[in-house]
């Protein structure tokens, strides 16, 4: 019995052996990520470049360049795989899950390699190692000396960052704040409107020397070594990839070029732009393509949102009761739901189901802009029916009493005589709606479309010039709502004047 017993765990382990041998030989097959890279030619990588000397934005020659110390580090990776290299600046918290989605091949952004992170995407070796320090101002120094200190203290963090995680860990009795960018702590720091930030160390000394209020304080945040280690990260299923990244790395470090690069970086980014030029001067062609892209897109997201609107709030005056609960249901959950949200779902449930062409126009990758227009236009439809469906409402019913009599059957009743008056009396309304889609555009700005706040917050980054580049932006704004207010205004003035004669 005992050798029976002996023979099937020999059988069982011999098996599972032969299992785990199986399946590790399908997964090598399956892992081409390096091999997808070199039969592409390209290796696309993620960045948010508002971390100057790692990542940030420089105007050359009129053209908006991303450079810094991880963008070289990219550059060497894919100078030593013979291919050409395709960079993608988005907000920060945006990149681990357009990793997660295969968006990159790999994003450089300062990523630590946390237990939480490690469960949804991979990383390479560590590049660098980041210490960070607590920013204050000068006249708030003085009580702040140790981690207790800060206790009841608002302290501000990059929103998805290892600051953010160390912010909450580490300094637990403090009032965390998370704000969306780097330059949106130190500048919030700087005004005081929160009593401290906590920033990496490189980034820390360029804010320093632009910001003379500012100070580091003395406080020693004692963290795991792998919290300071800098890394970059990959797509789950990305071993082969990684393993030769890991290779150049490793290459890197024994010749000391990262040394030299991160020397050469800290140097080169010095207070704001090197052009003594004021910032519309510097980056007002970016500004331009800003307001050409909120201009367009909202044009699109209206004149489909307003088609669809119009059909929605048929179906909703549908006497079906099927027909009208299911308009009625559209309408709530797209009302019922953030704008914000409905970017994110359309973006990545897209990217799941289908592959949208990343072909770039004016530099703004289709891919990305194609399912934000999507979200913009459907939530938009969902006002836009509500607007119309009031409209045809306030039309006397003997319009449509008068349409019957001349024999017209109710489709045309609509088409002819309802709807033409019902959007000459709704006509203000969508004209609002326009302006709100203009505004609303900035969303996109979470998946990496360049529009105007995409592009304040990247100028901001680039010169520390954070009211100017804000004010430019603001400026913009209310220049093109205003030429639009004002085109409604004369359609609508001539369509009085018609409905006179």
């Amino acid at each position: 019995m005992k050798k029976k017993n002996k023979f099937l765990i020999g059988v069982t382990l011999l098996l599972s052996s032969i299992f785990f041998i199986f399946t590790a030989a399908v997964q090598a097959q399956e892992d081409d990520s390096l091999q997808n890279v070199l039969d592409s030619g390209t290796l696309t990588v993620g960045t948010s470049a508002d971390n100057p000397p790692k990542e940030y934005i420089r105007m050359n020659n009129g053209e908006e360049e991303i450079v810094g110390f991880d963008i070289d580090i990219a550059k060497r990776i894919a100078e030593e795989l013979g291919v050409e290299l395709e960079i993608t600046n988005m907000k920060f918290d945006g990149l681990i899950p357009s990793v997660q989605a295969g968006e990159f091949d790999m994003a450089l952004a300062g990523f630590n390699p946390t237990p939480e992170r490690k469960e949804v995407i991979s990383f390479s070796d560590s590049y660098h190692d980041l210490p960070f320090v607590i920013l204050t101002t000068k006249d708030k120094e003085e009580f702040f000396t140790s981690l207790e200190s800060l206790a009841g203290k608002e302290v501000a963090a990059q929103k998805g960052s290892t600051q953010e995680t160390i912010l909450n860990e580490y300094i637990g009795h403090a009032r965390p704040v998370a704000l969306g960018k780097l330059p949106e702590v130190v500048a919030e720091v700087n005004a005081g409107t929160v009593d401290a930030g906590v920033v990496g160390y490189l980034s820390a000394r360029n804010y320093l020397d632009t910001y003379p209020n500012l100070v580091a304080t003395d406080i020693d945040i004692e963290v795991p070594e792998e919290e300071t280690a800098q890394t970059i990260a990959f797509p789950k299923e990305s071993q082969a990839l990684i393993t030769e990244v890991n290779q150049i790395i490793s290459e890197m470090k024994e010749t000391g070029e990262i040394d030299e690069l991160l020397d050469k970086n800290i140097e080169e980014a010095q207070a704001g732009d090197i052009d003594s030029r004021n910032t519309l001067q510097i980056y007002g062609p970016l500004f331009l393509k800003g307001a050409a892209t909120i201009i367009g897109v909202a044009l699109v997201c209206v004149v489909v949102g307003t088609l669809l609107g119009i059909l929605i709030a048929l179906l909703r005056l549908s006497s079906n009761k099927v027909i009208n609960t299911i308009a009625f249901f559209y309408i709530q959950v797209l009302r019922g739901t953030p704008a914000l949200l409905q970017v994110f779902i359309f973006y990545f449930g897209l990217s799941s189901i289908m592959t949208i062409p990343a072909i770039h126009i004016w530099d703004i990758n289709i891919a990305r802009l194609i399912p934000g227009c999507i979200a913009l236009a459907i939530n938009s439809s969902a006002y836009v029916a509500e607007i119309i469906r009031s409209g045809i409402n306030a039309v006397d019913s003997g319009q449509t009493e008068a349409g019957y009599s001349l024999g017209l059957n109710r489709r045309i009743t609509m088409q002819e005589i309802v709807l033409p008056q019902a959007i000459r009396n709704i006509l203000p309304a969508l004209g609002n709606e326009f302006v709100s889609m203009i505004k609303e555009t900035s969303l996109l700005s979470v998946i990496a479309v360049s529009e105007l706040m995409f592009v304040a917050d990247t100028v901001k980054a680039a010169t520390y010039r954070t009211m100017e580049s804000l004010f430019i932006a603001a400026v913009i704004y209310f220049m093109i709502t205003w030429f639009v207010s004002w085109l409604v205004s004369l359609l609508e003035k001539r369509l009085e004047k018609s409905a006179k004669a």
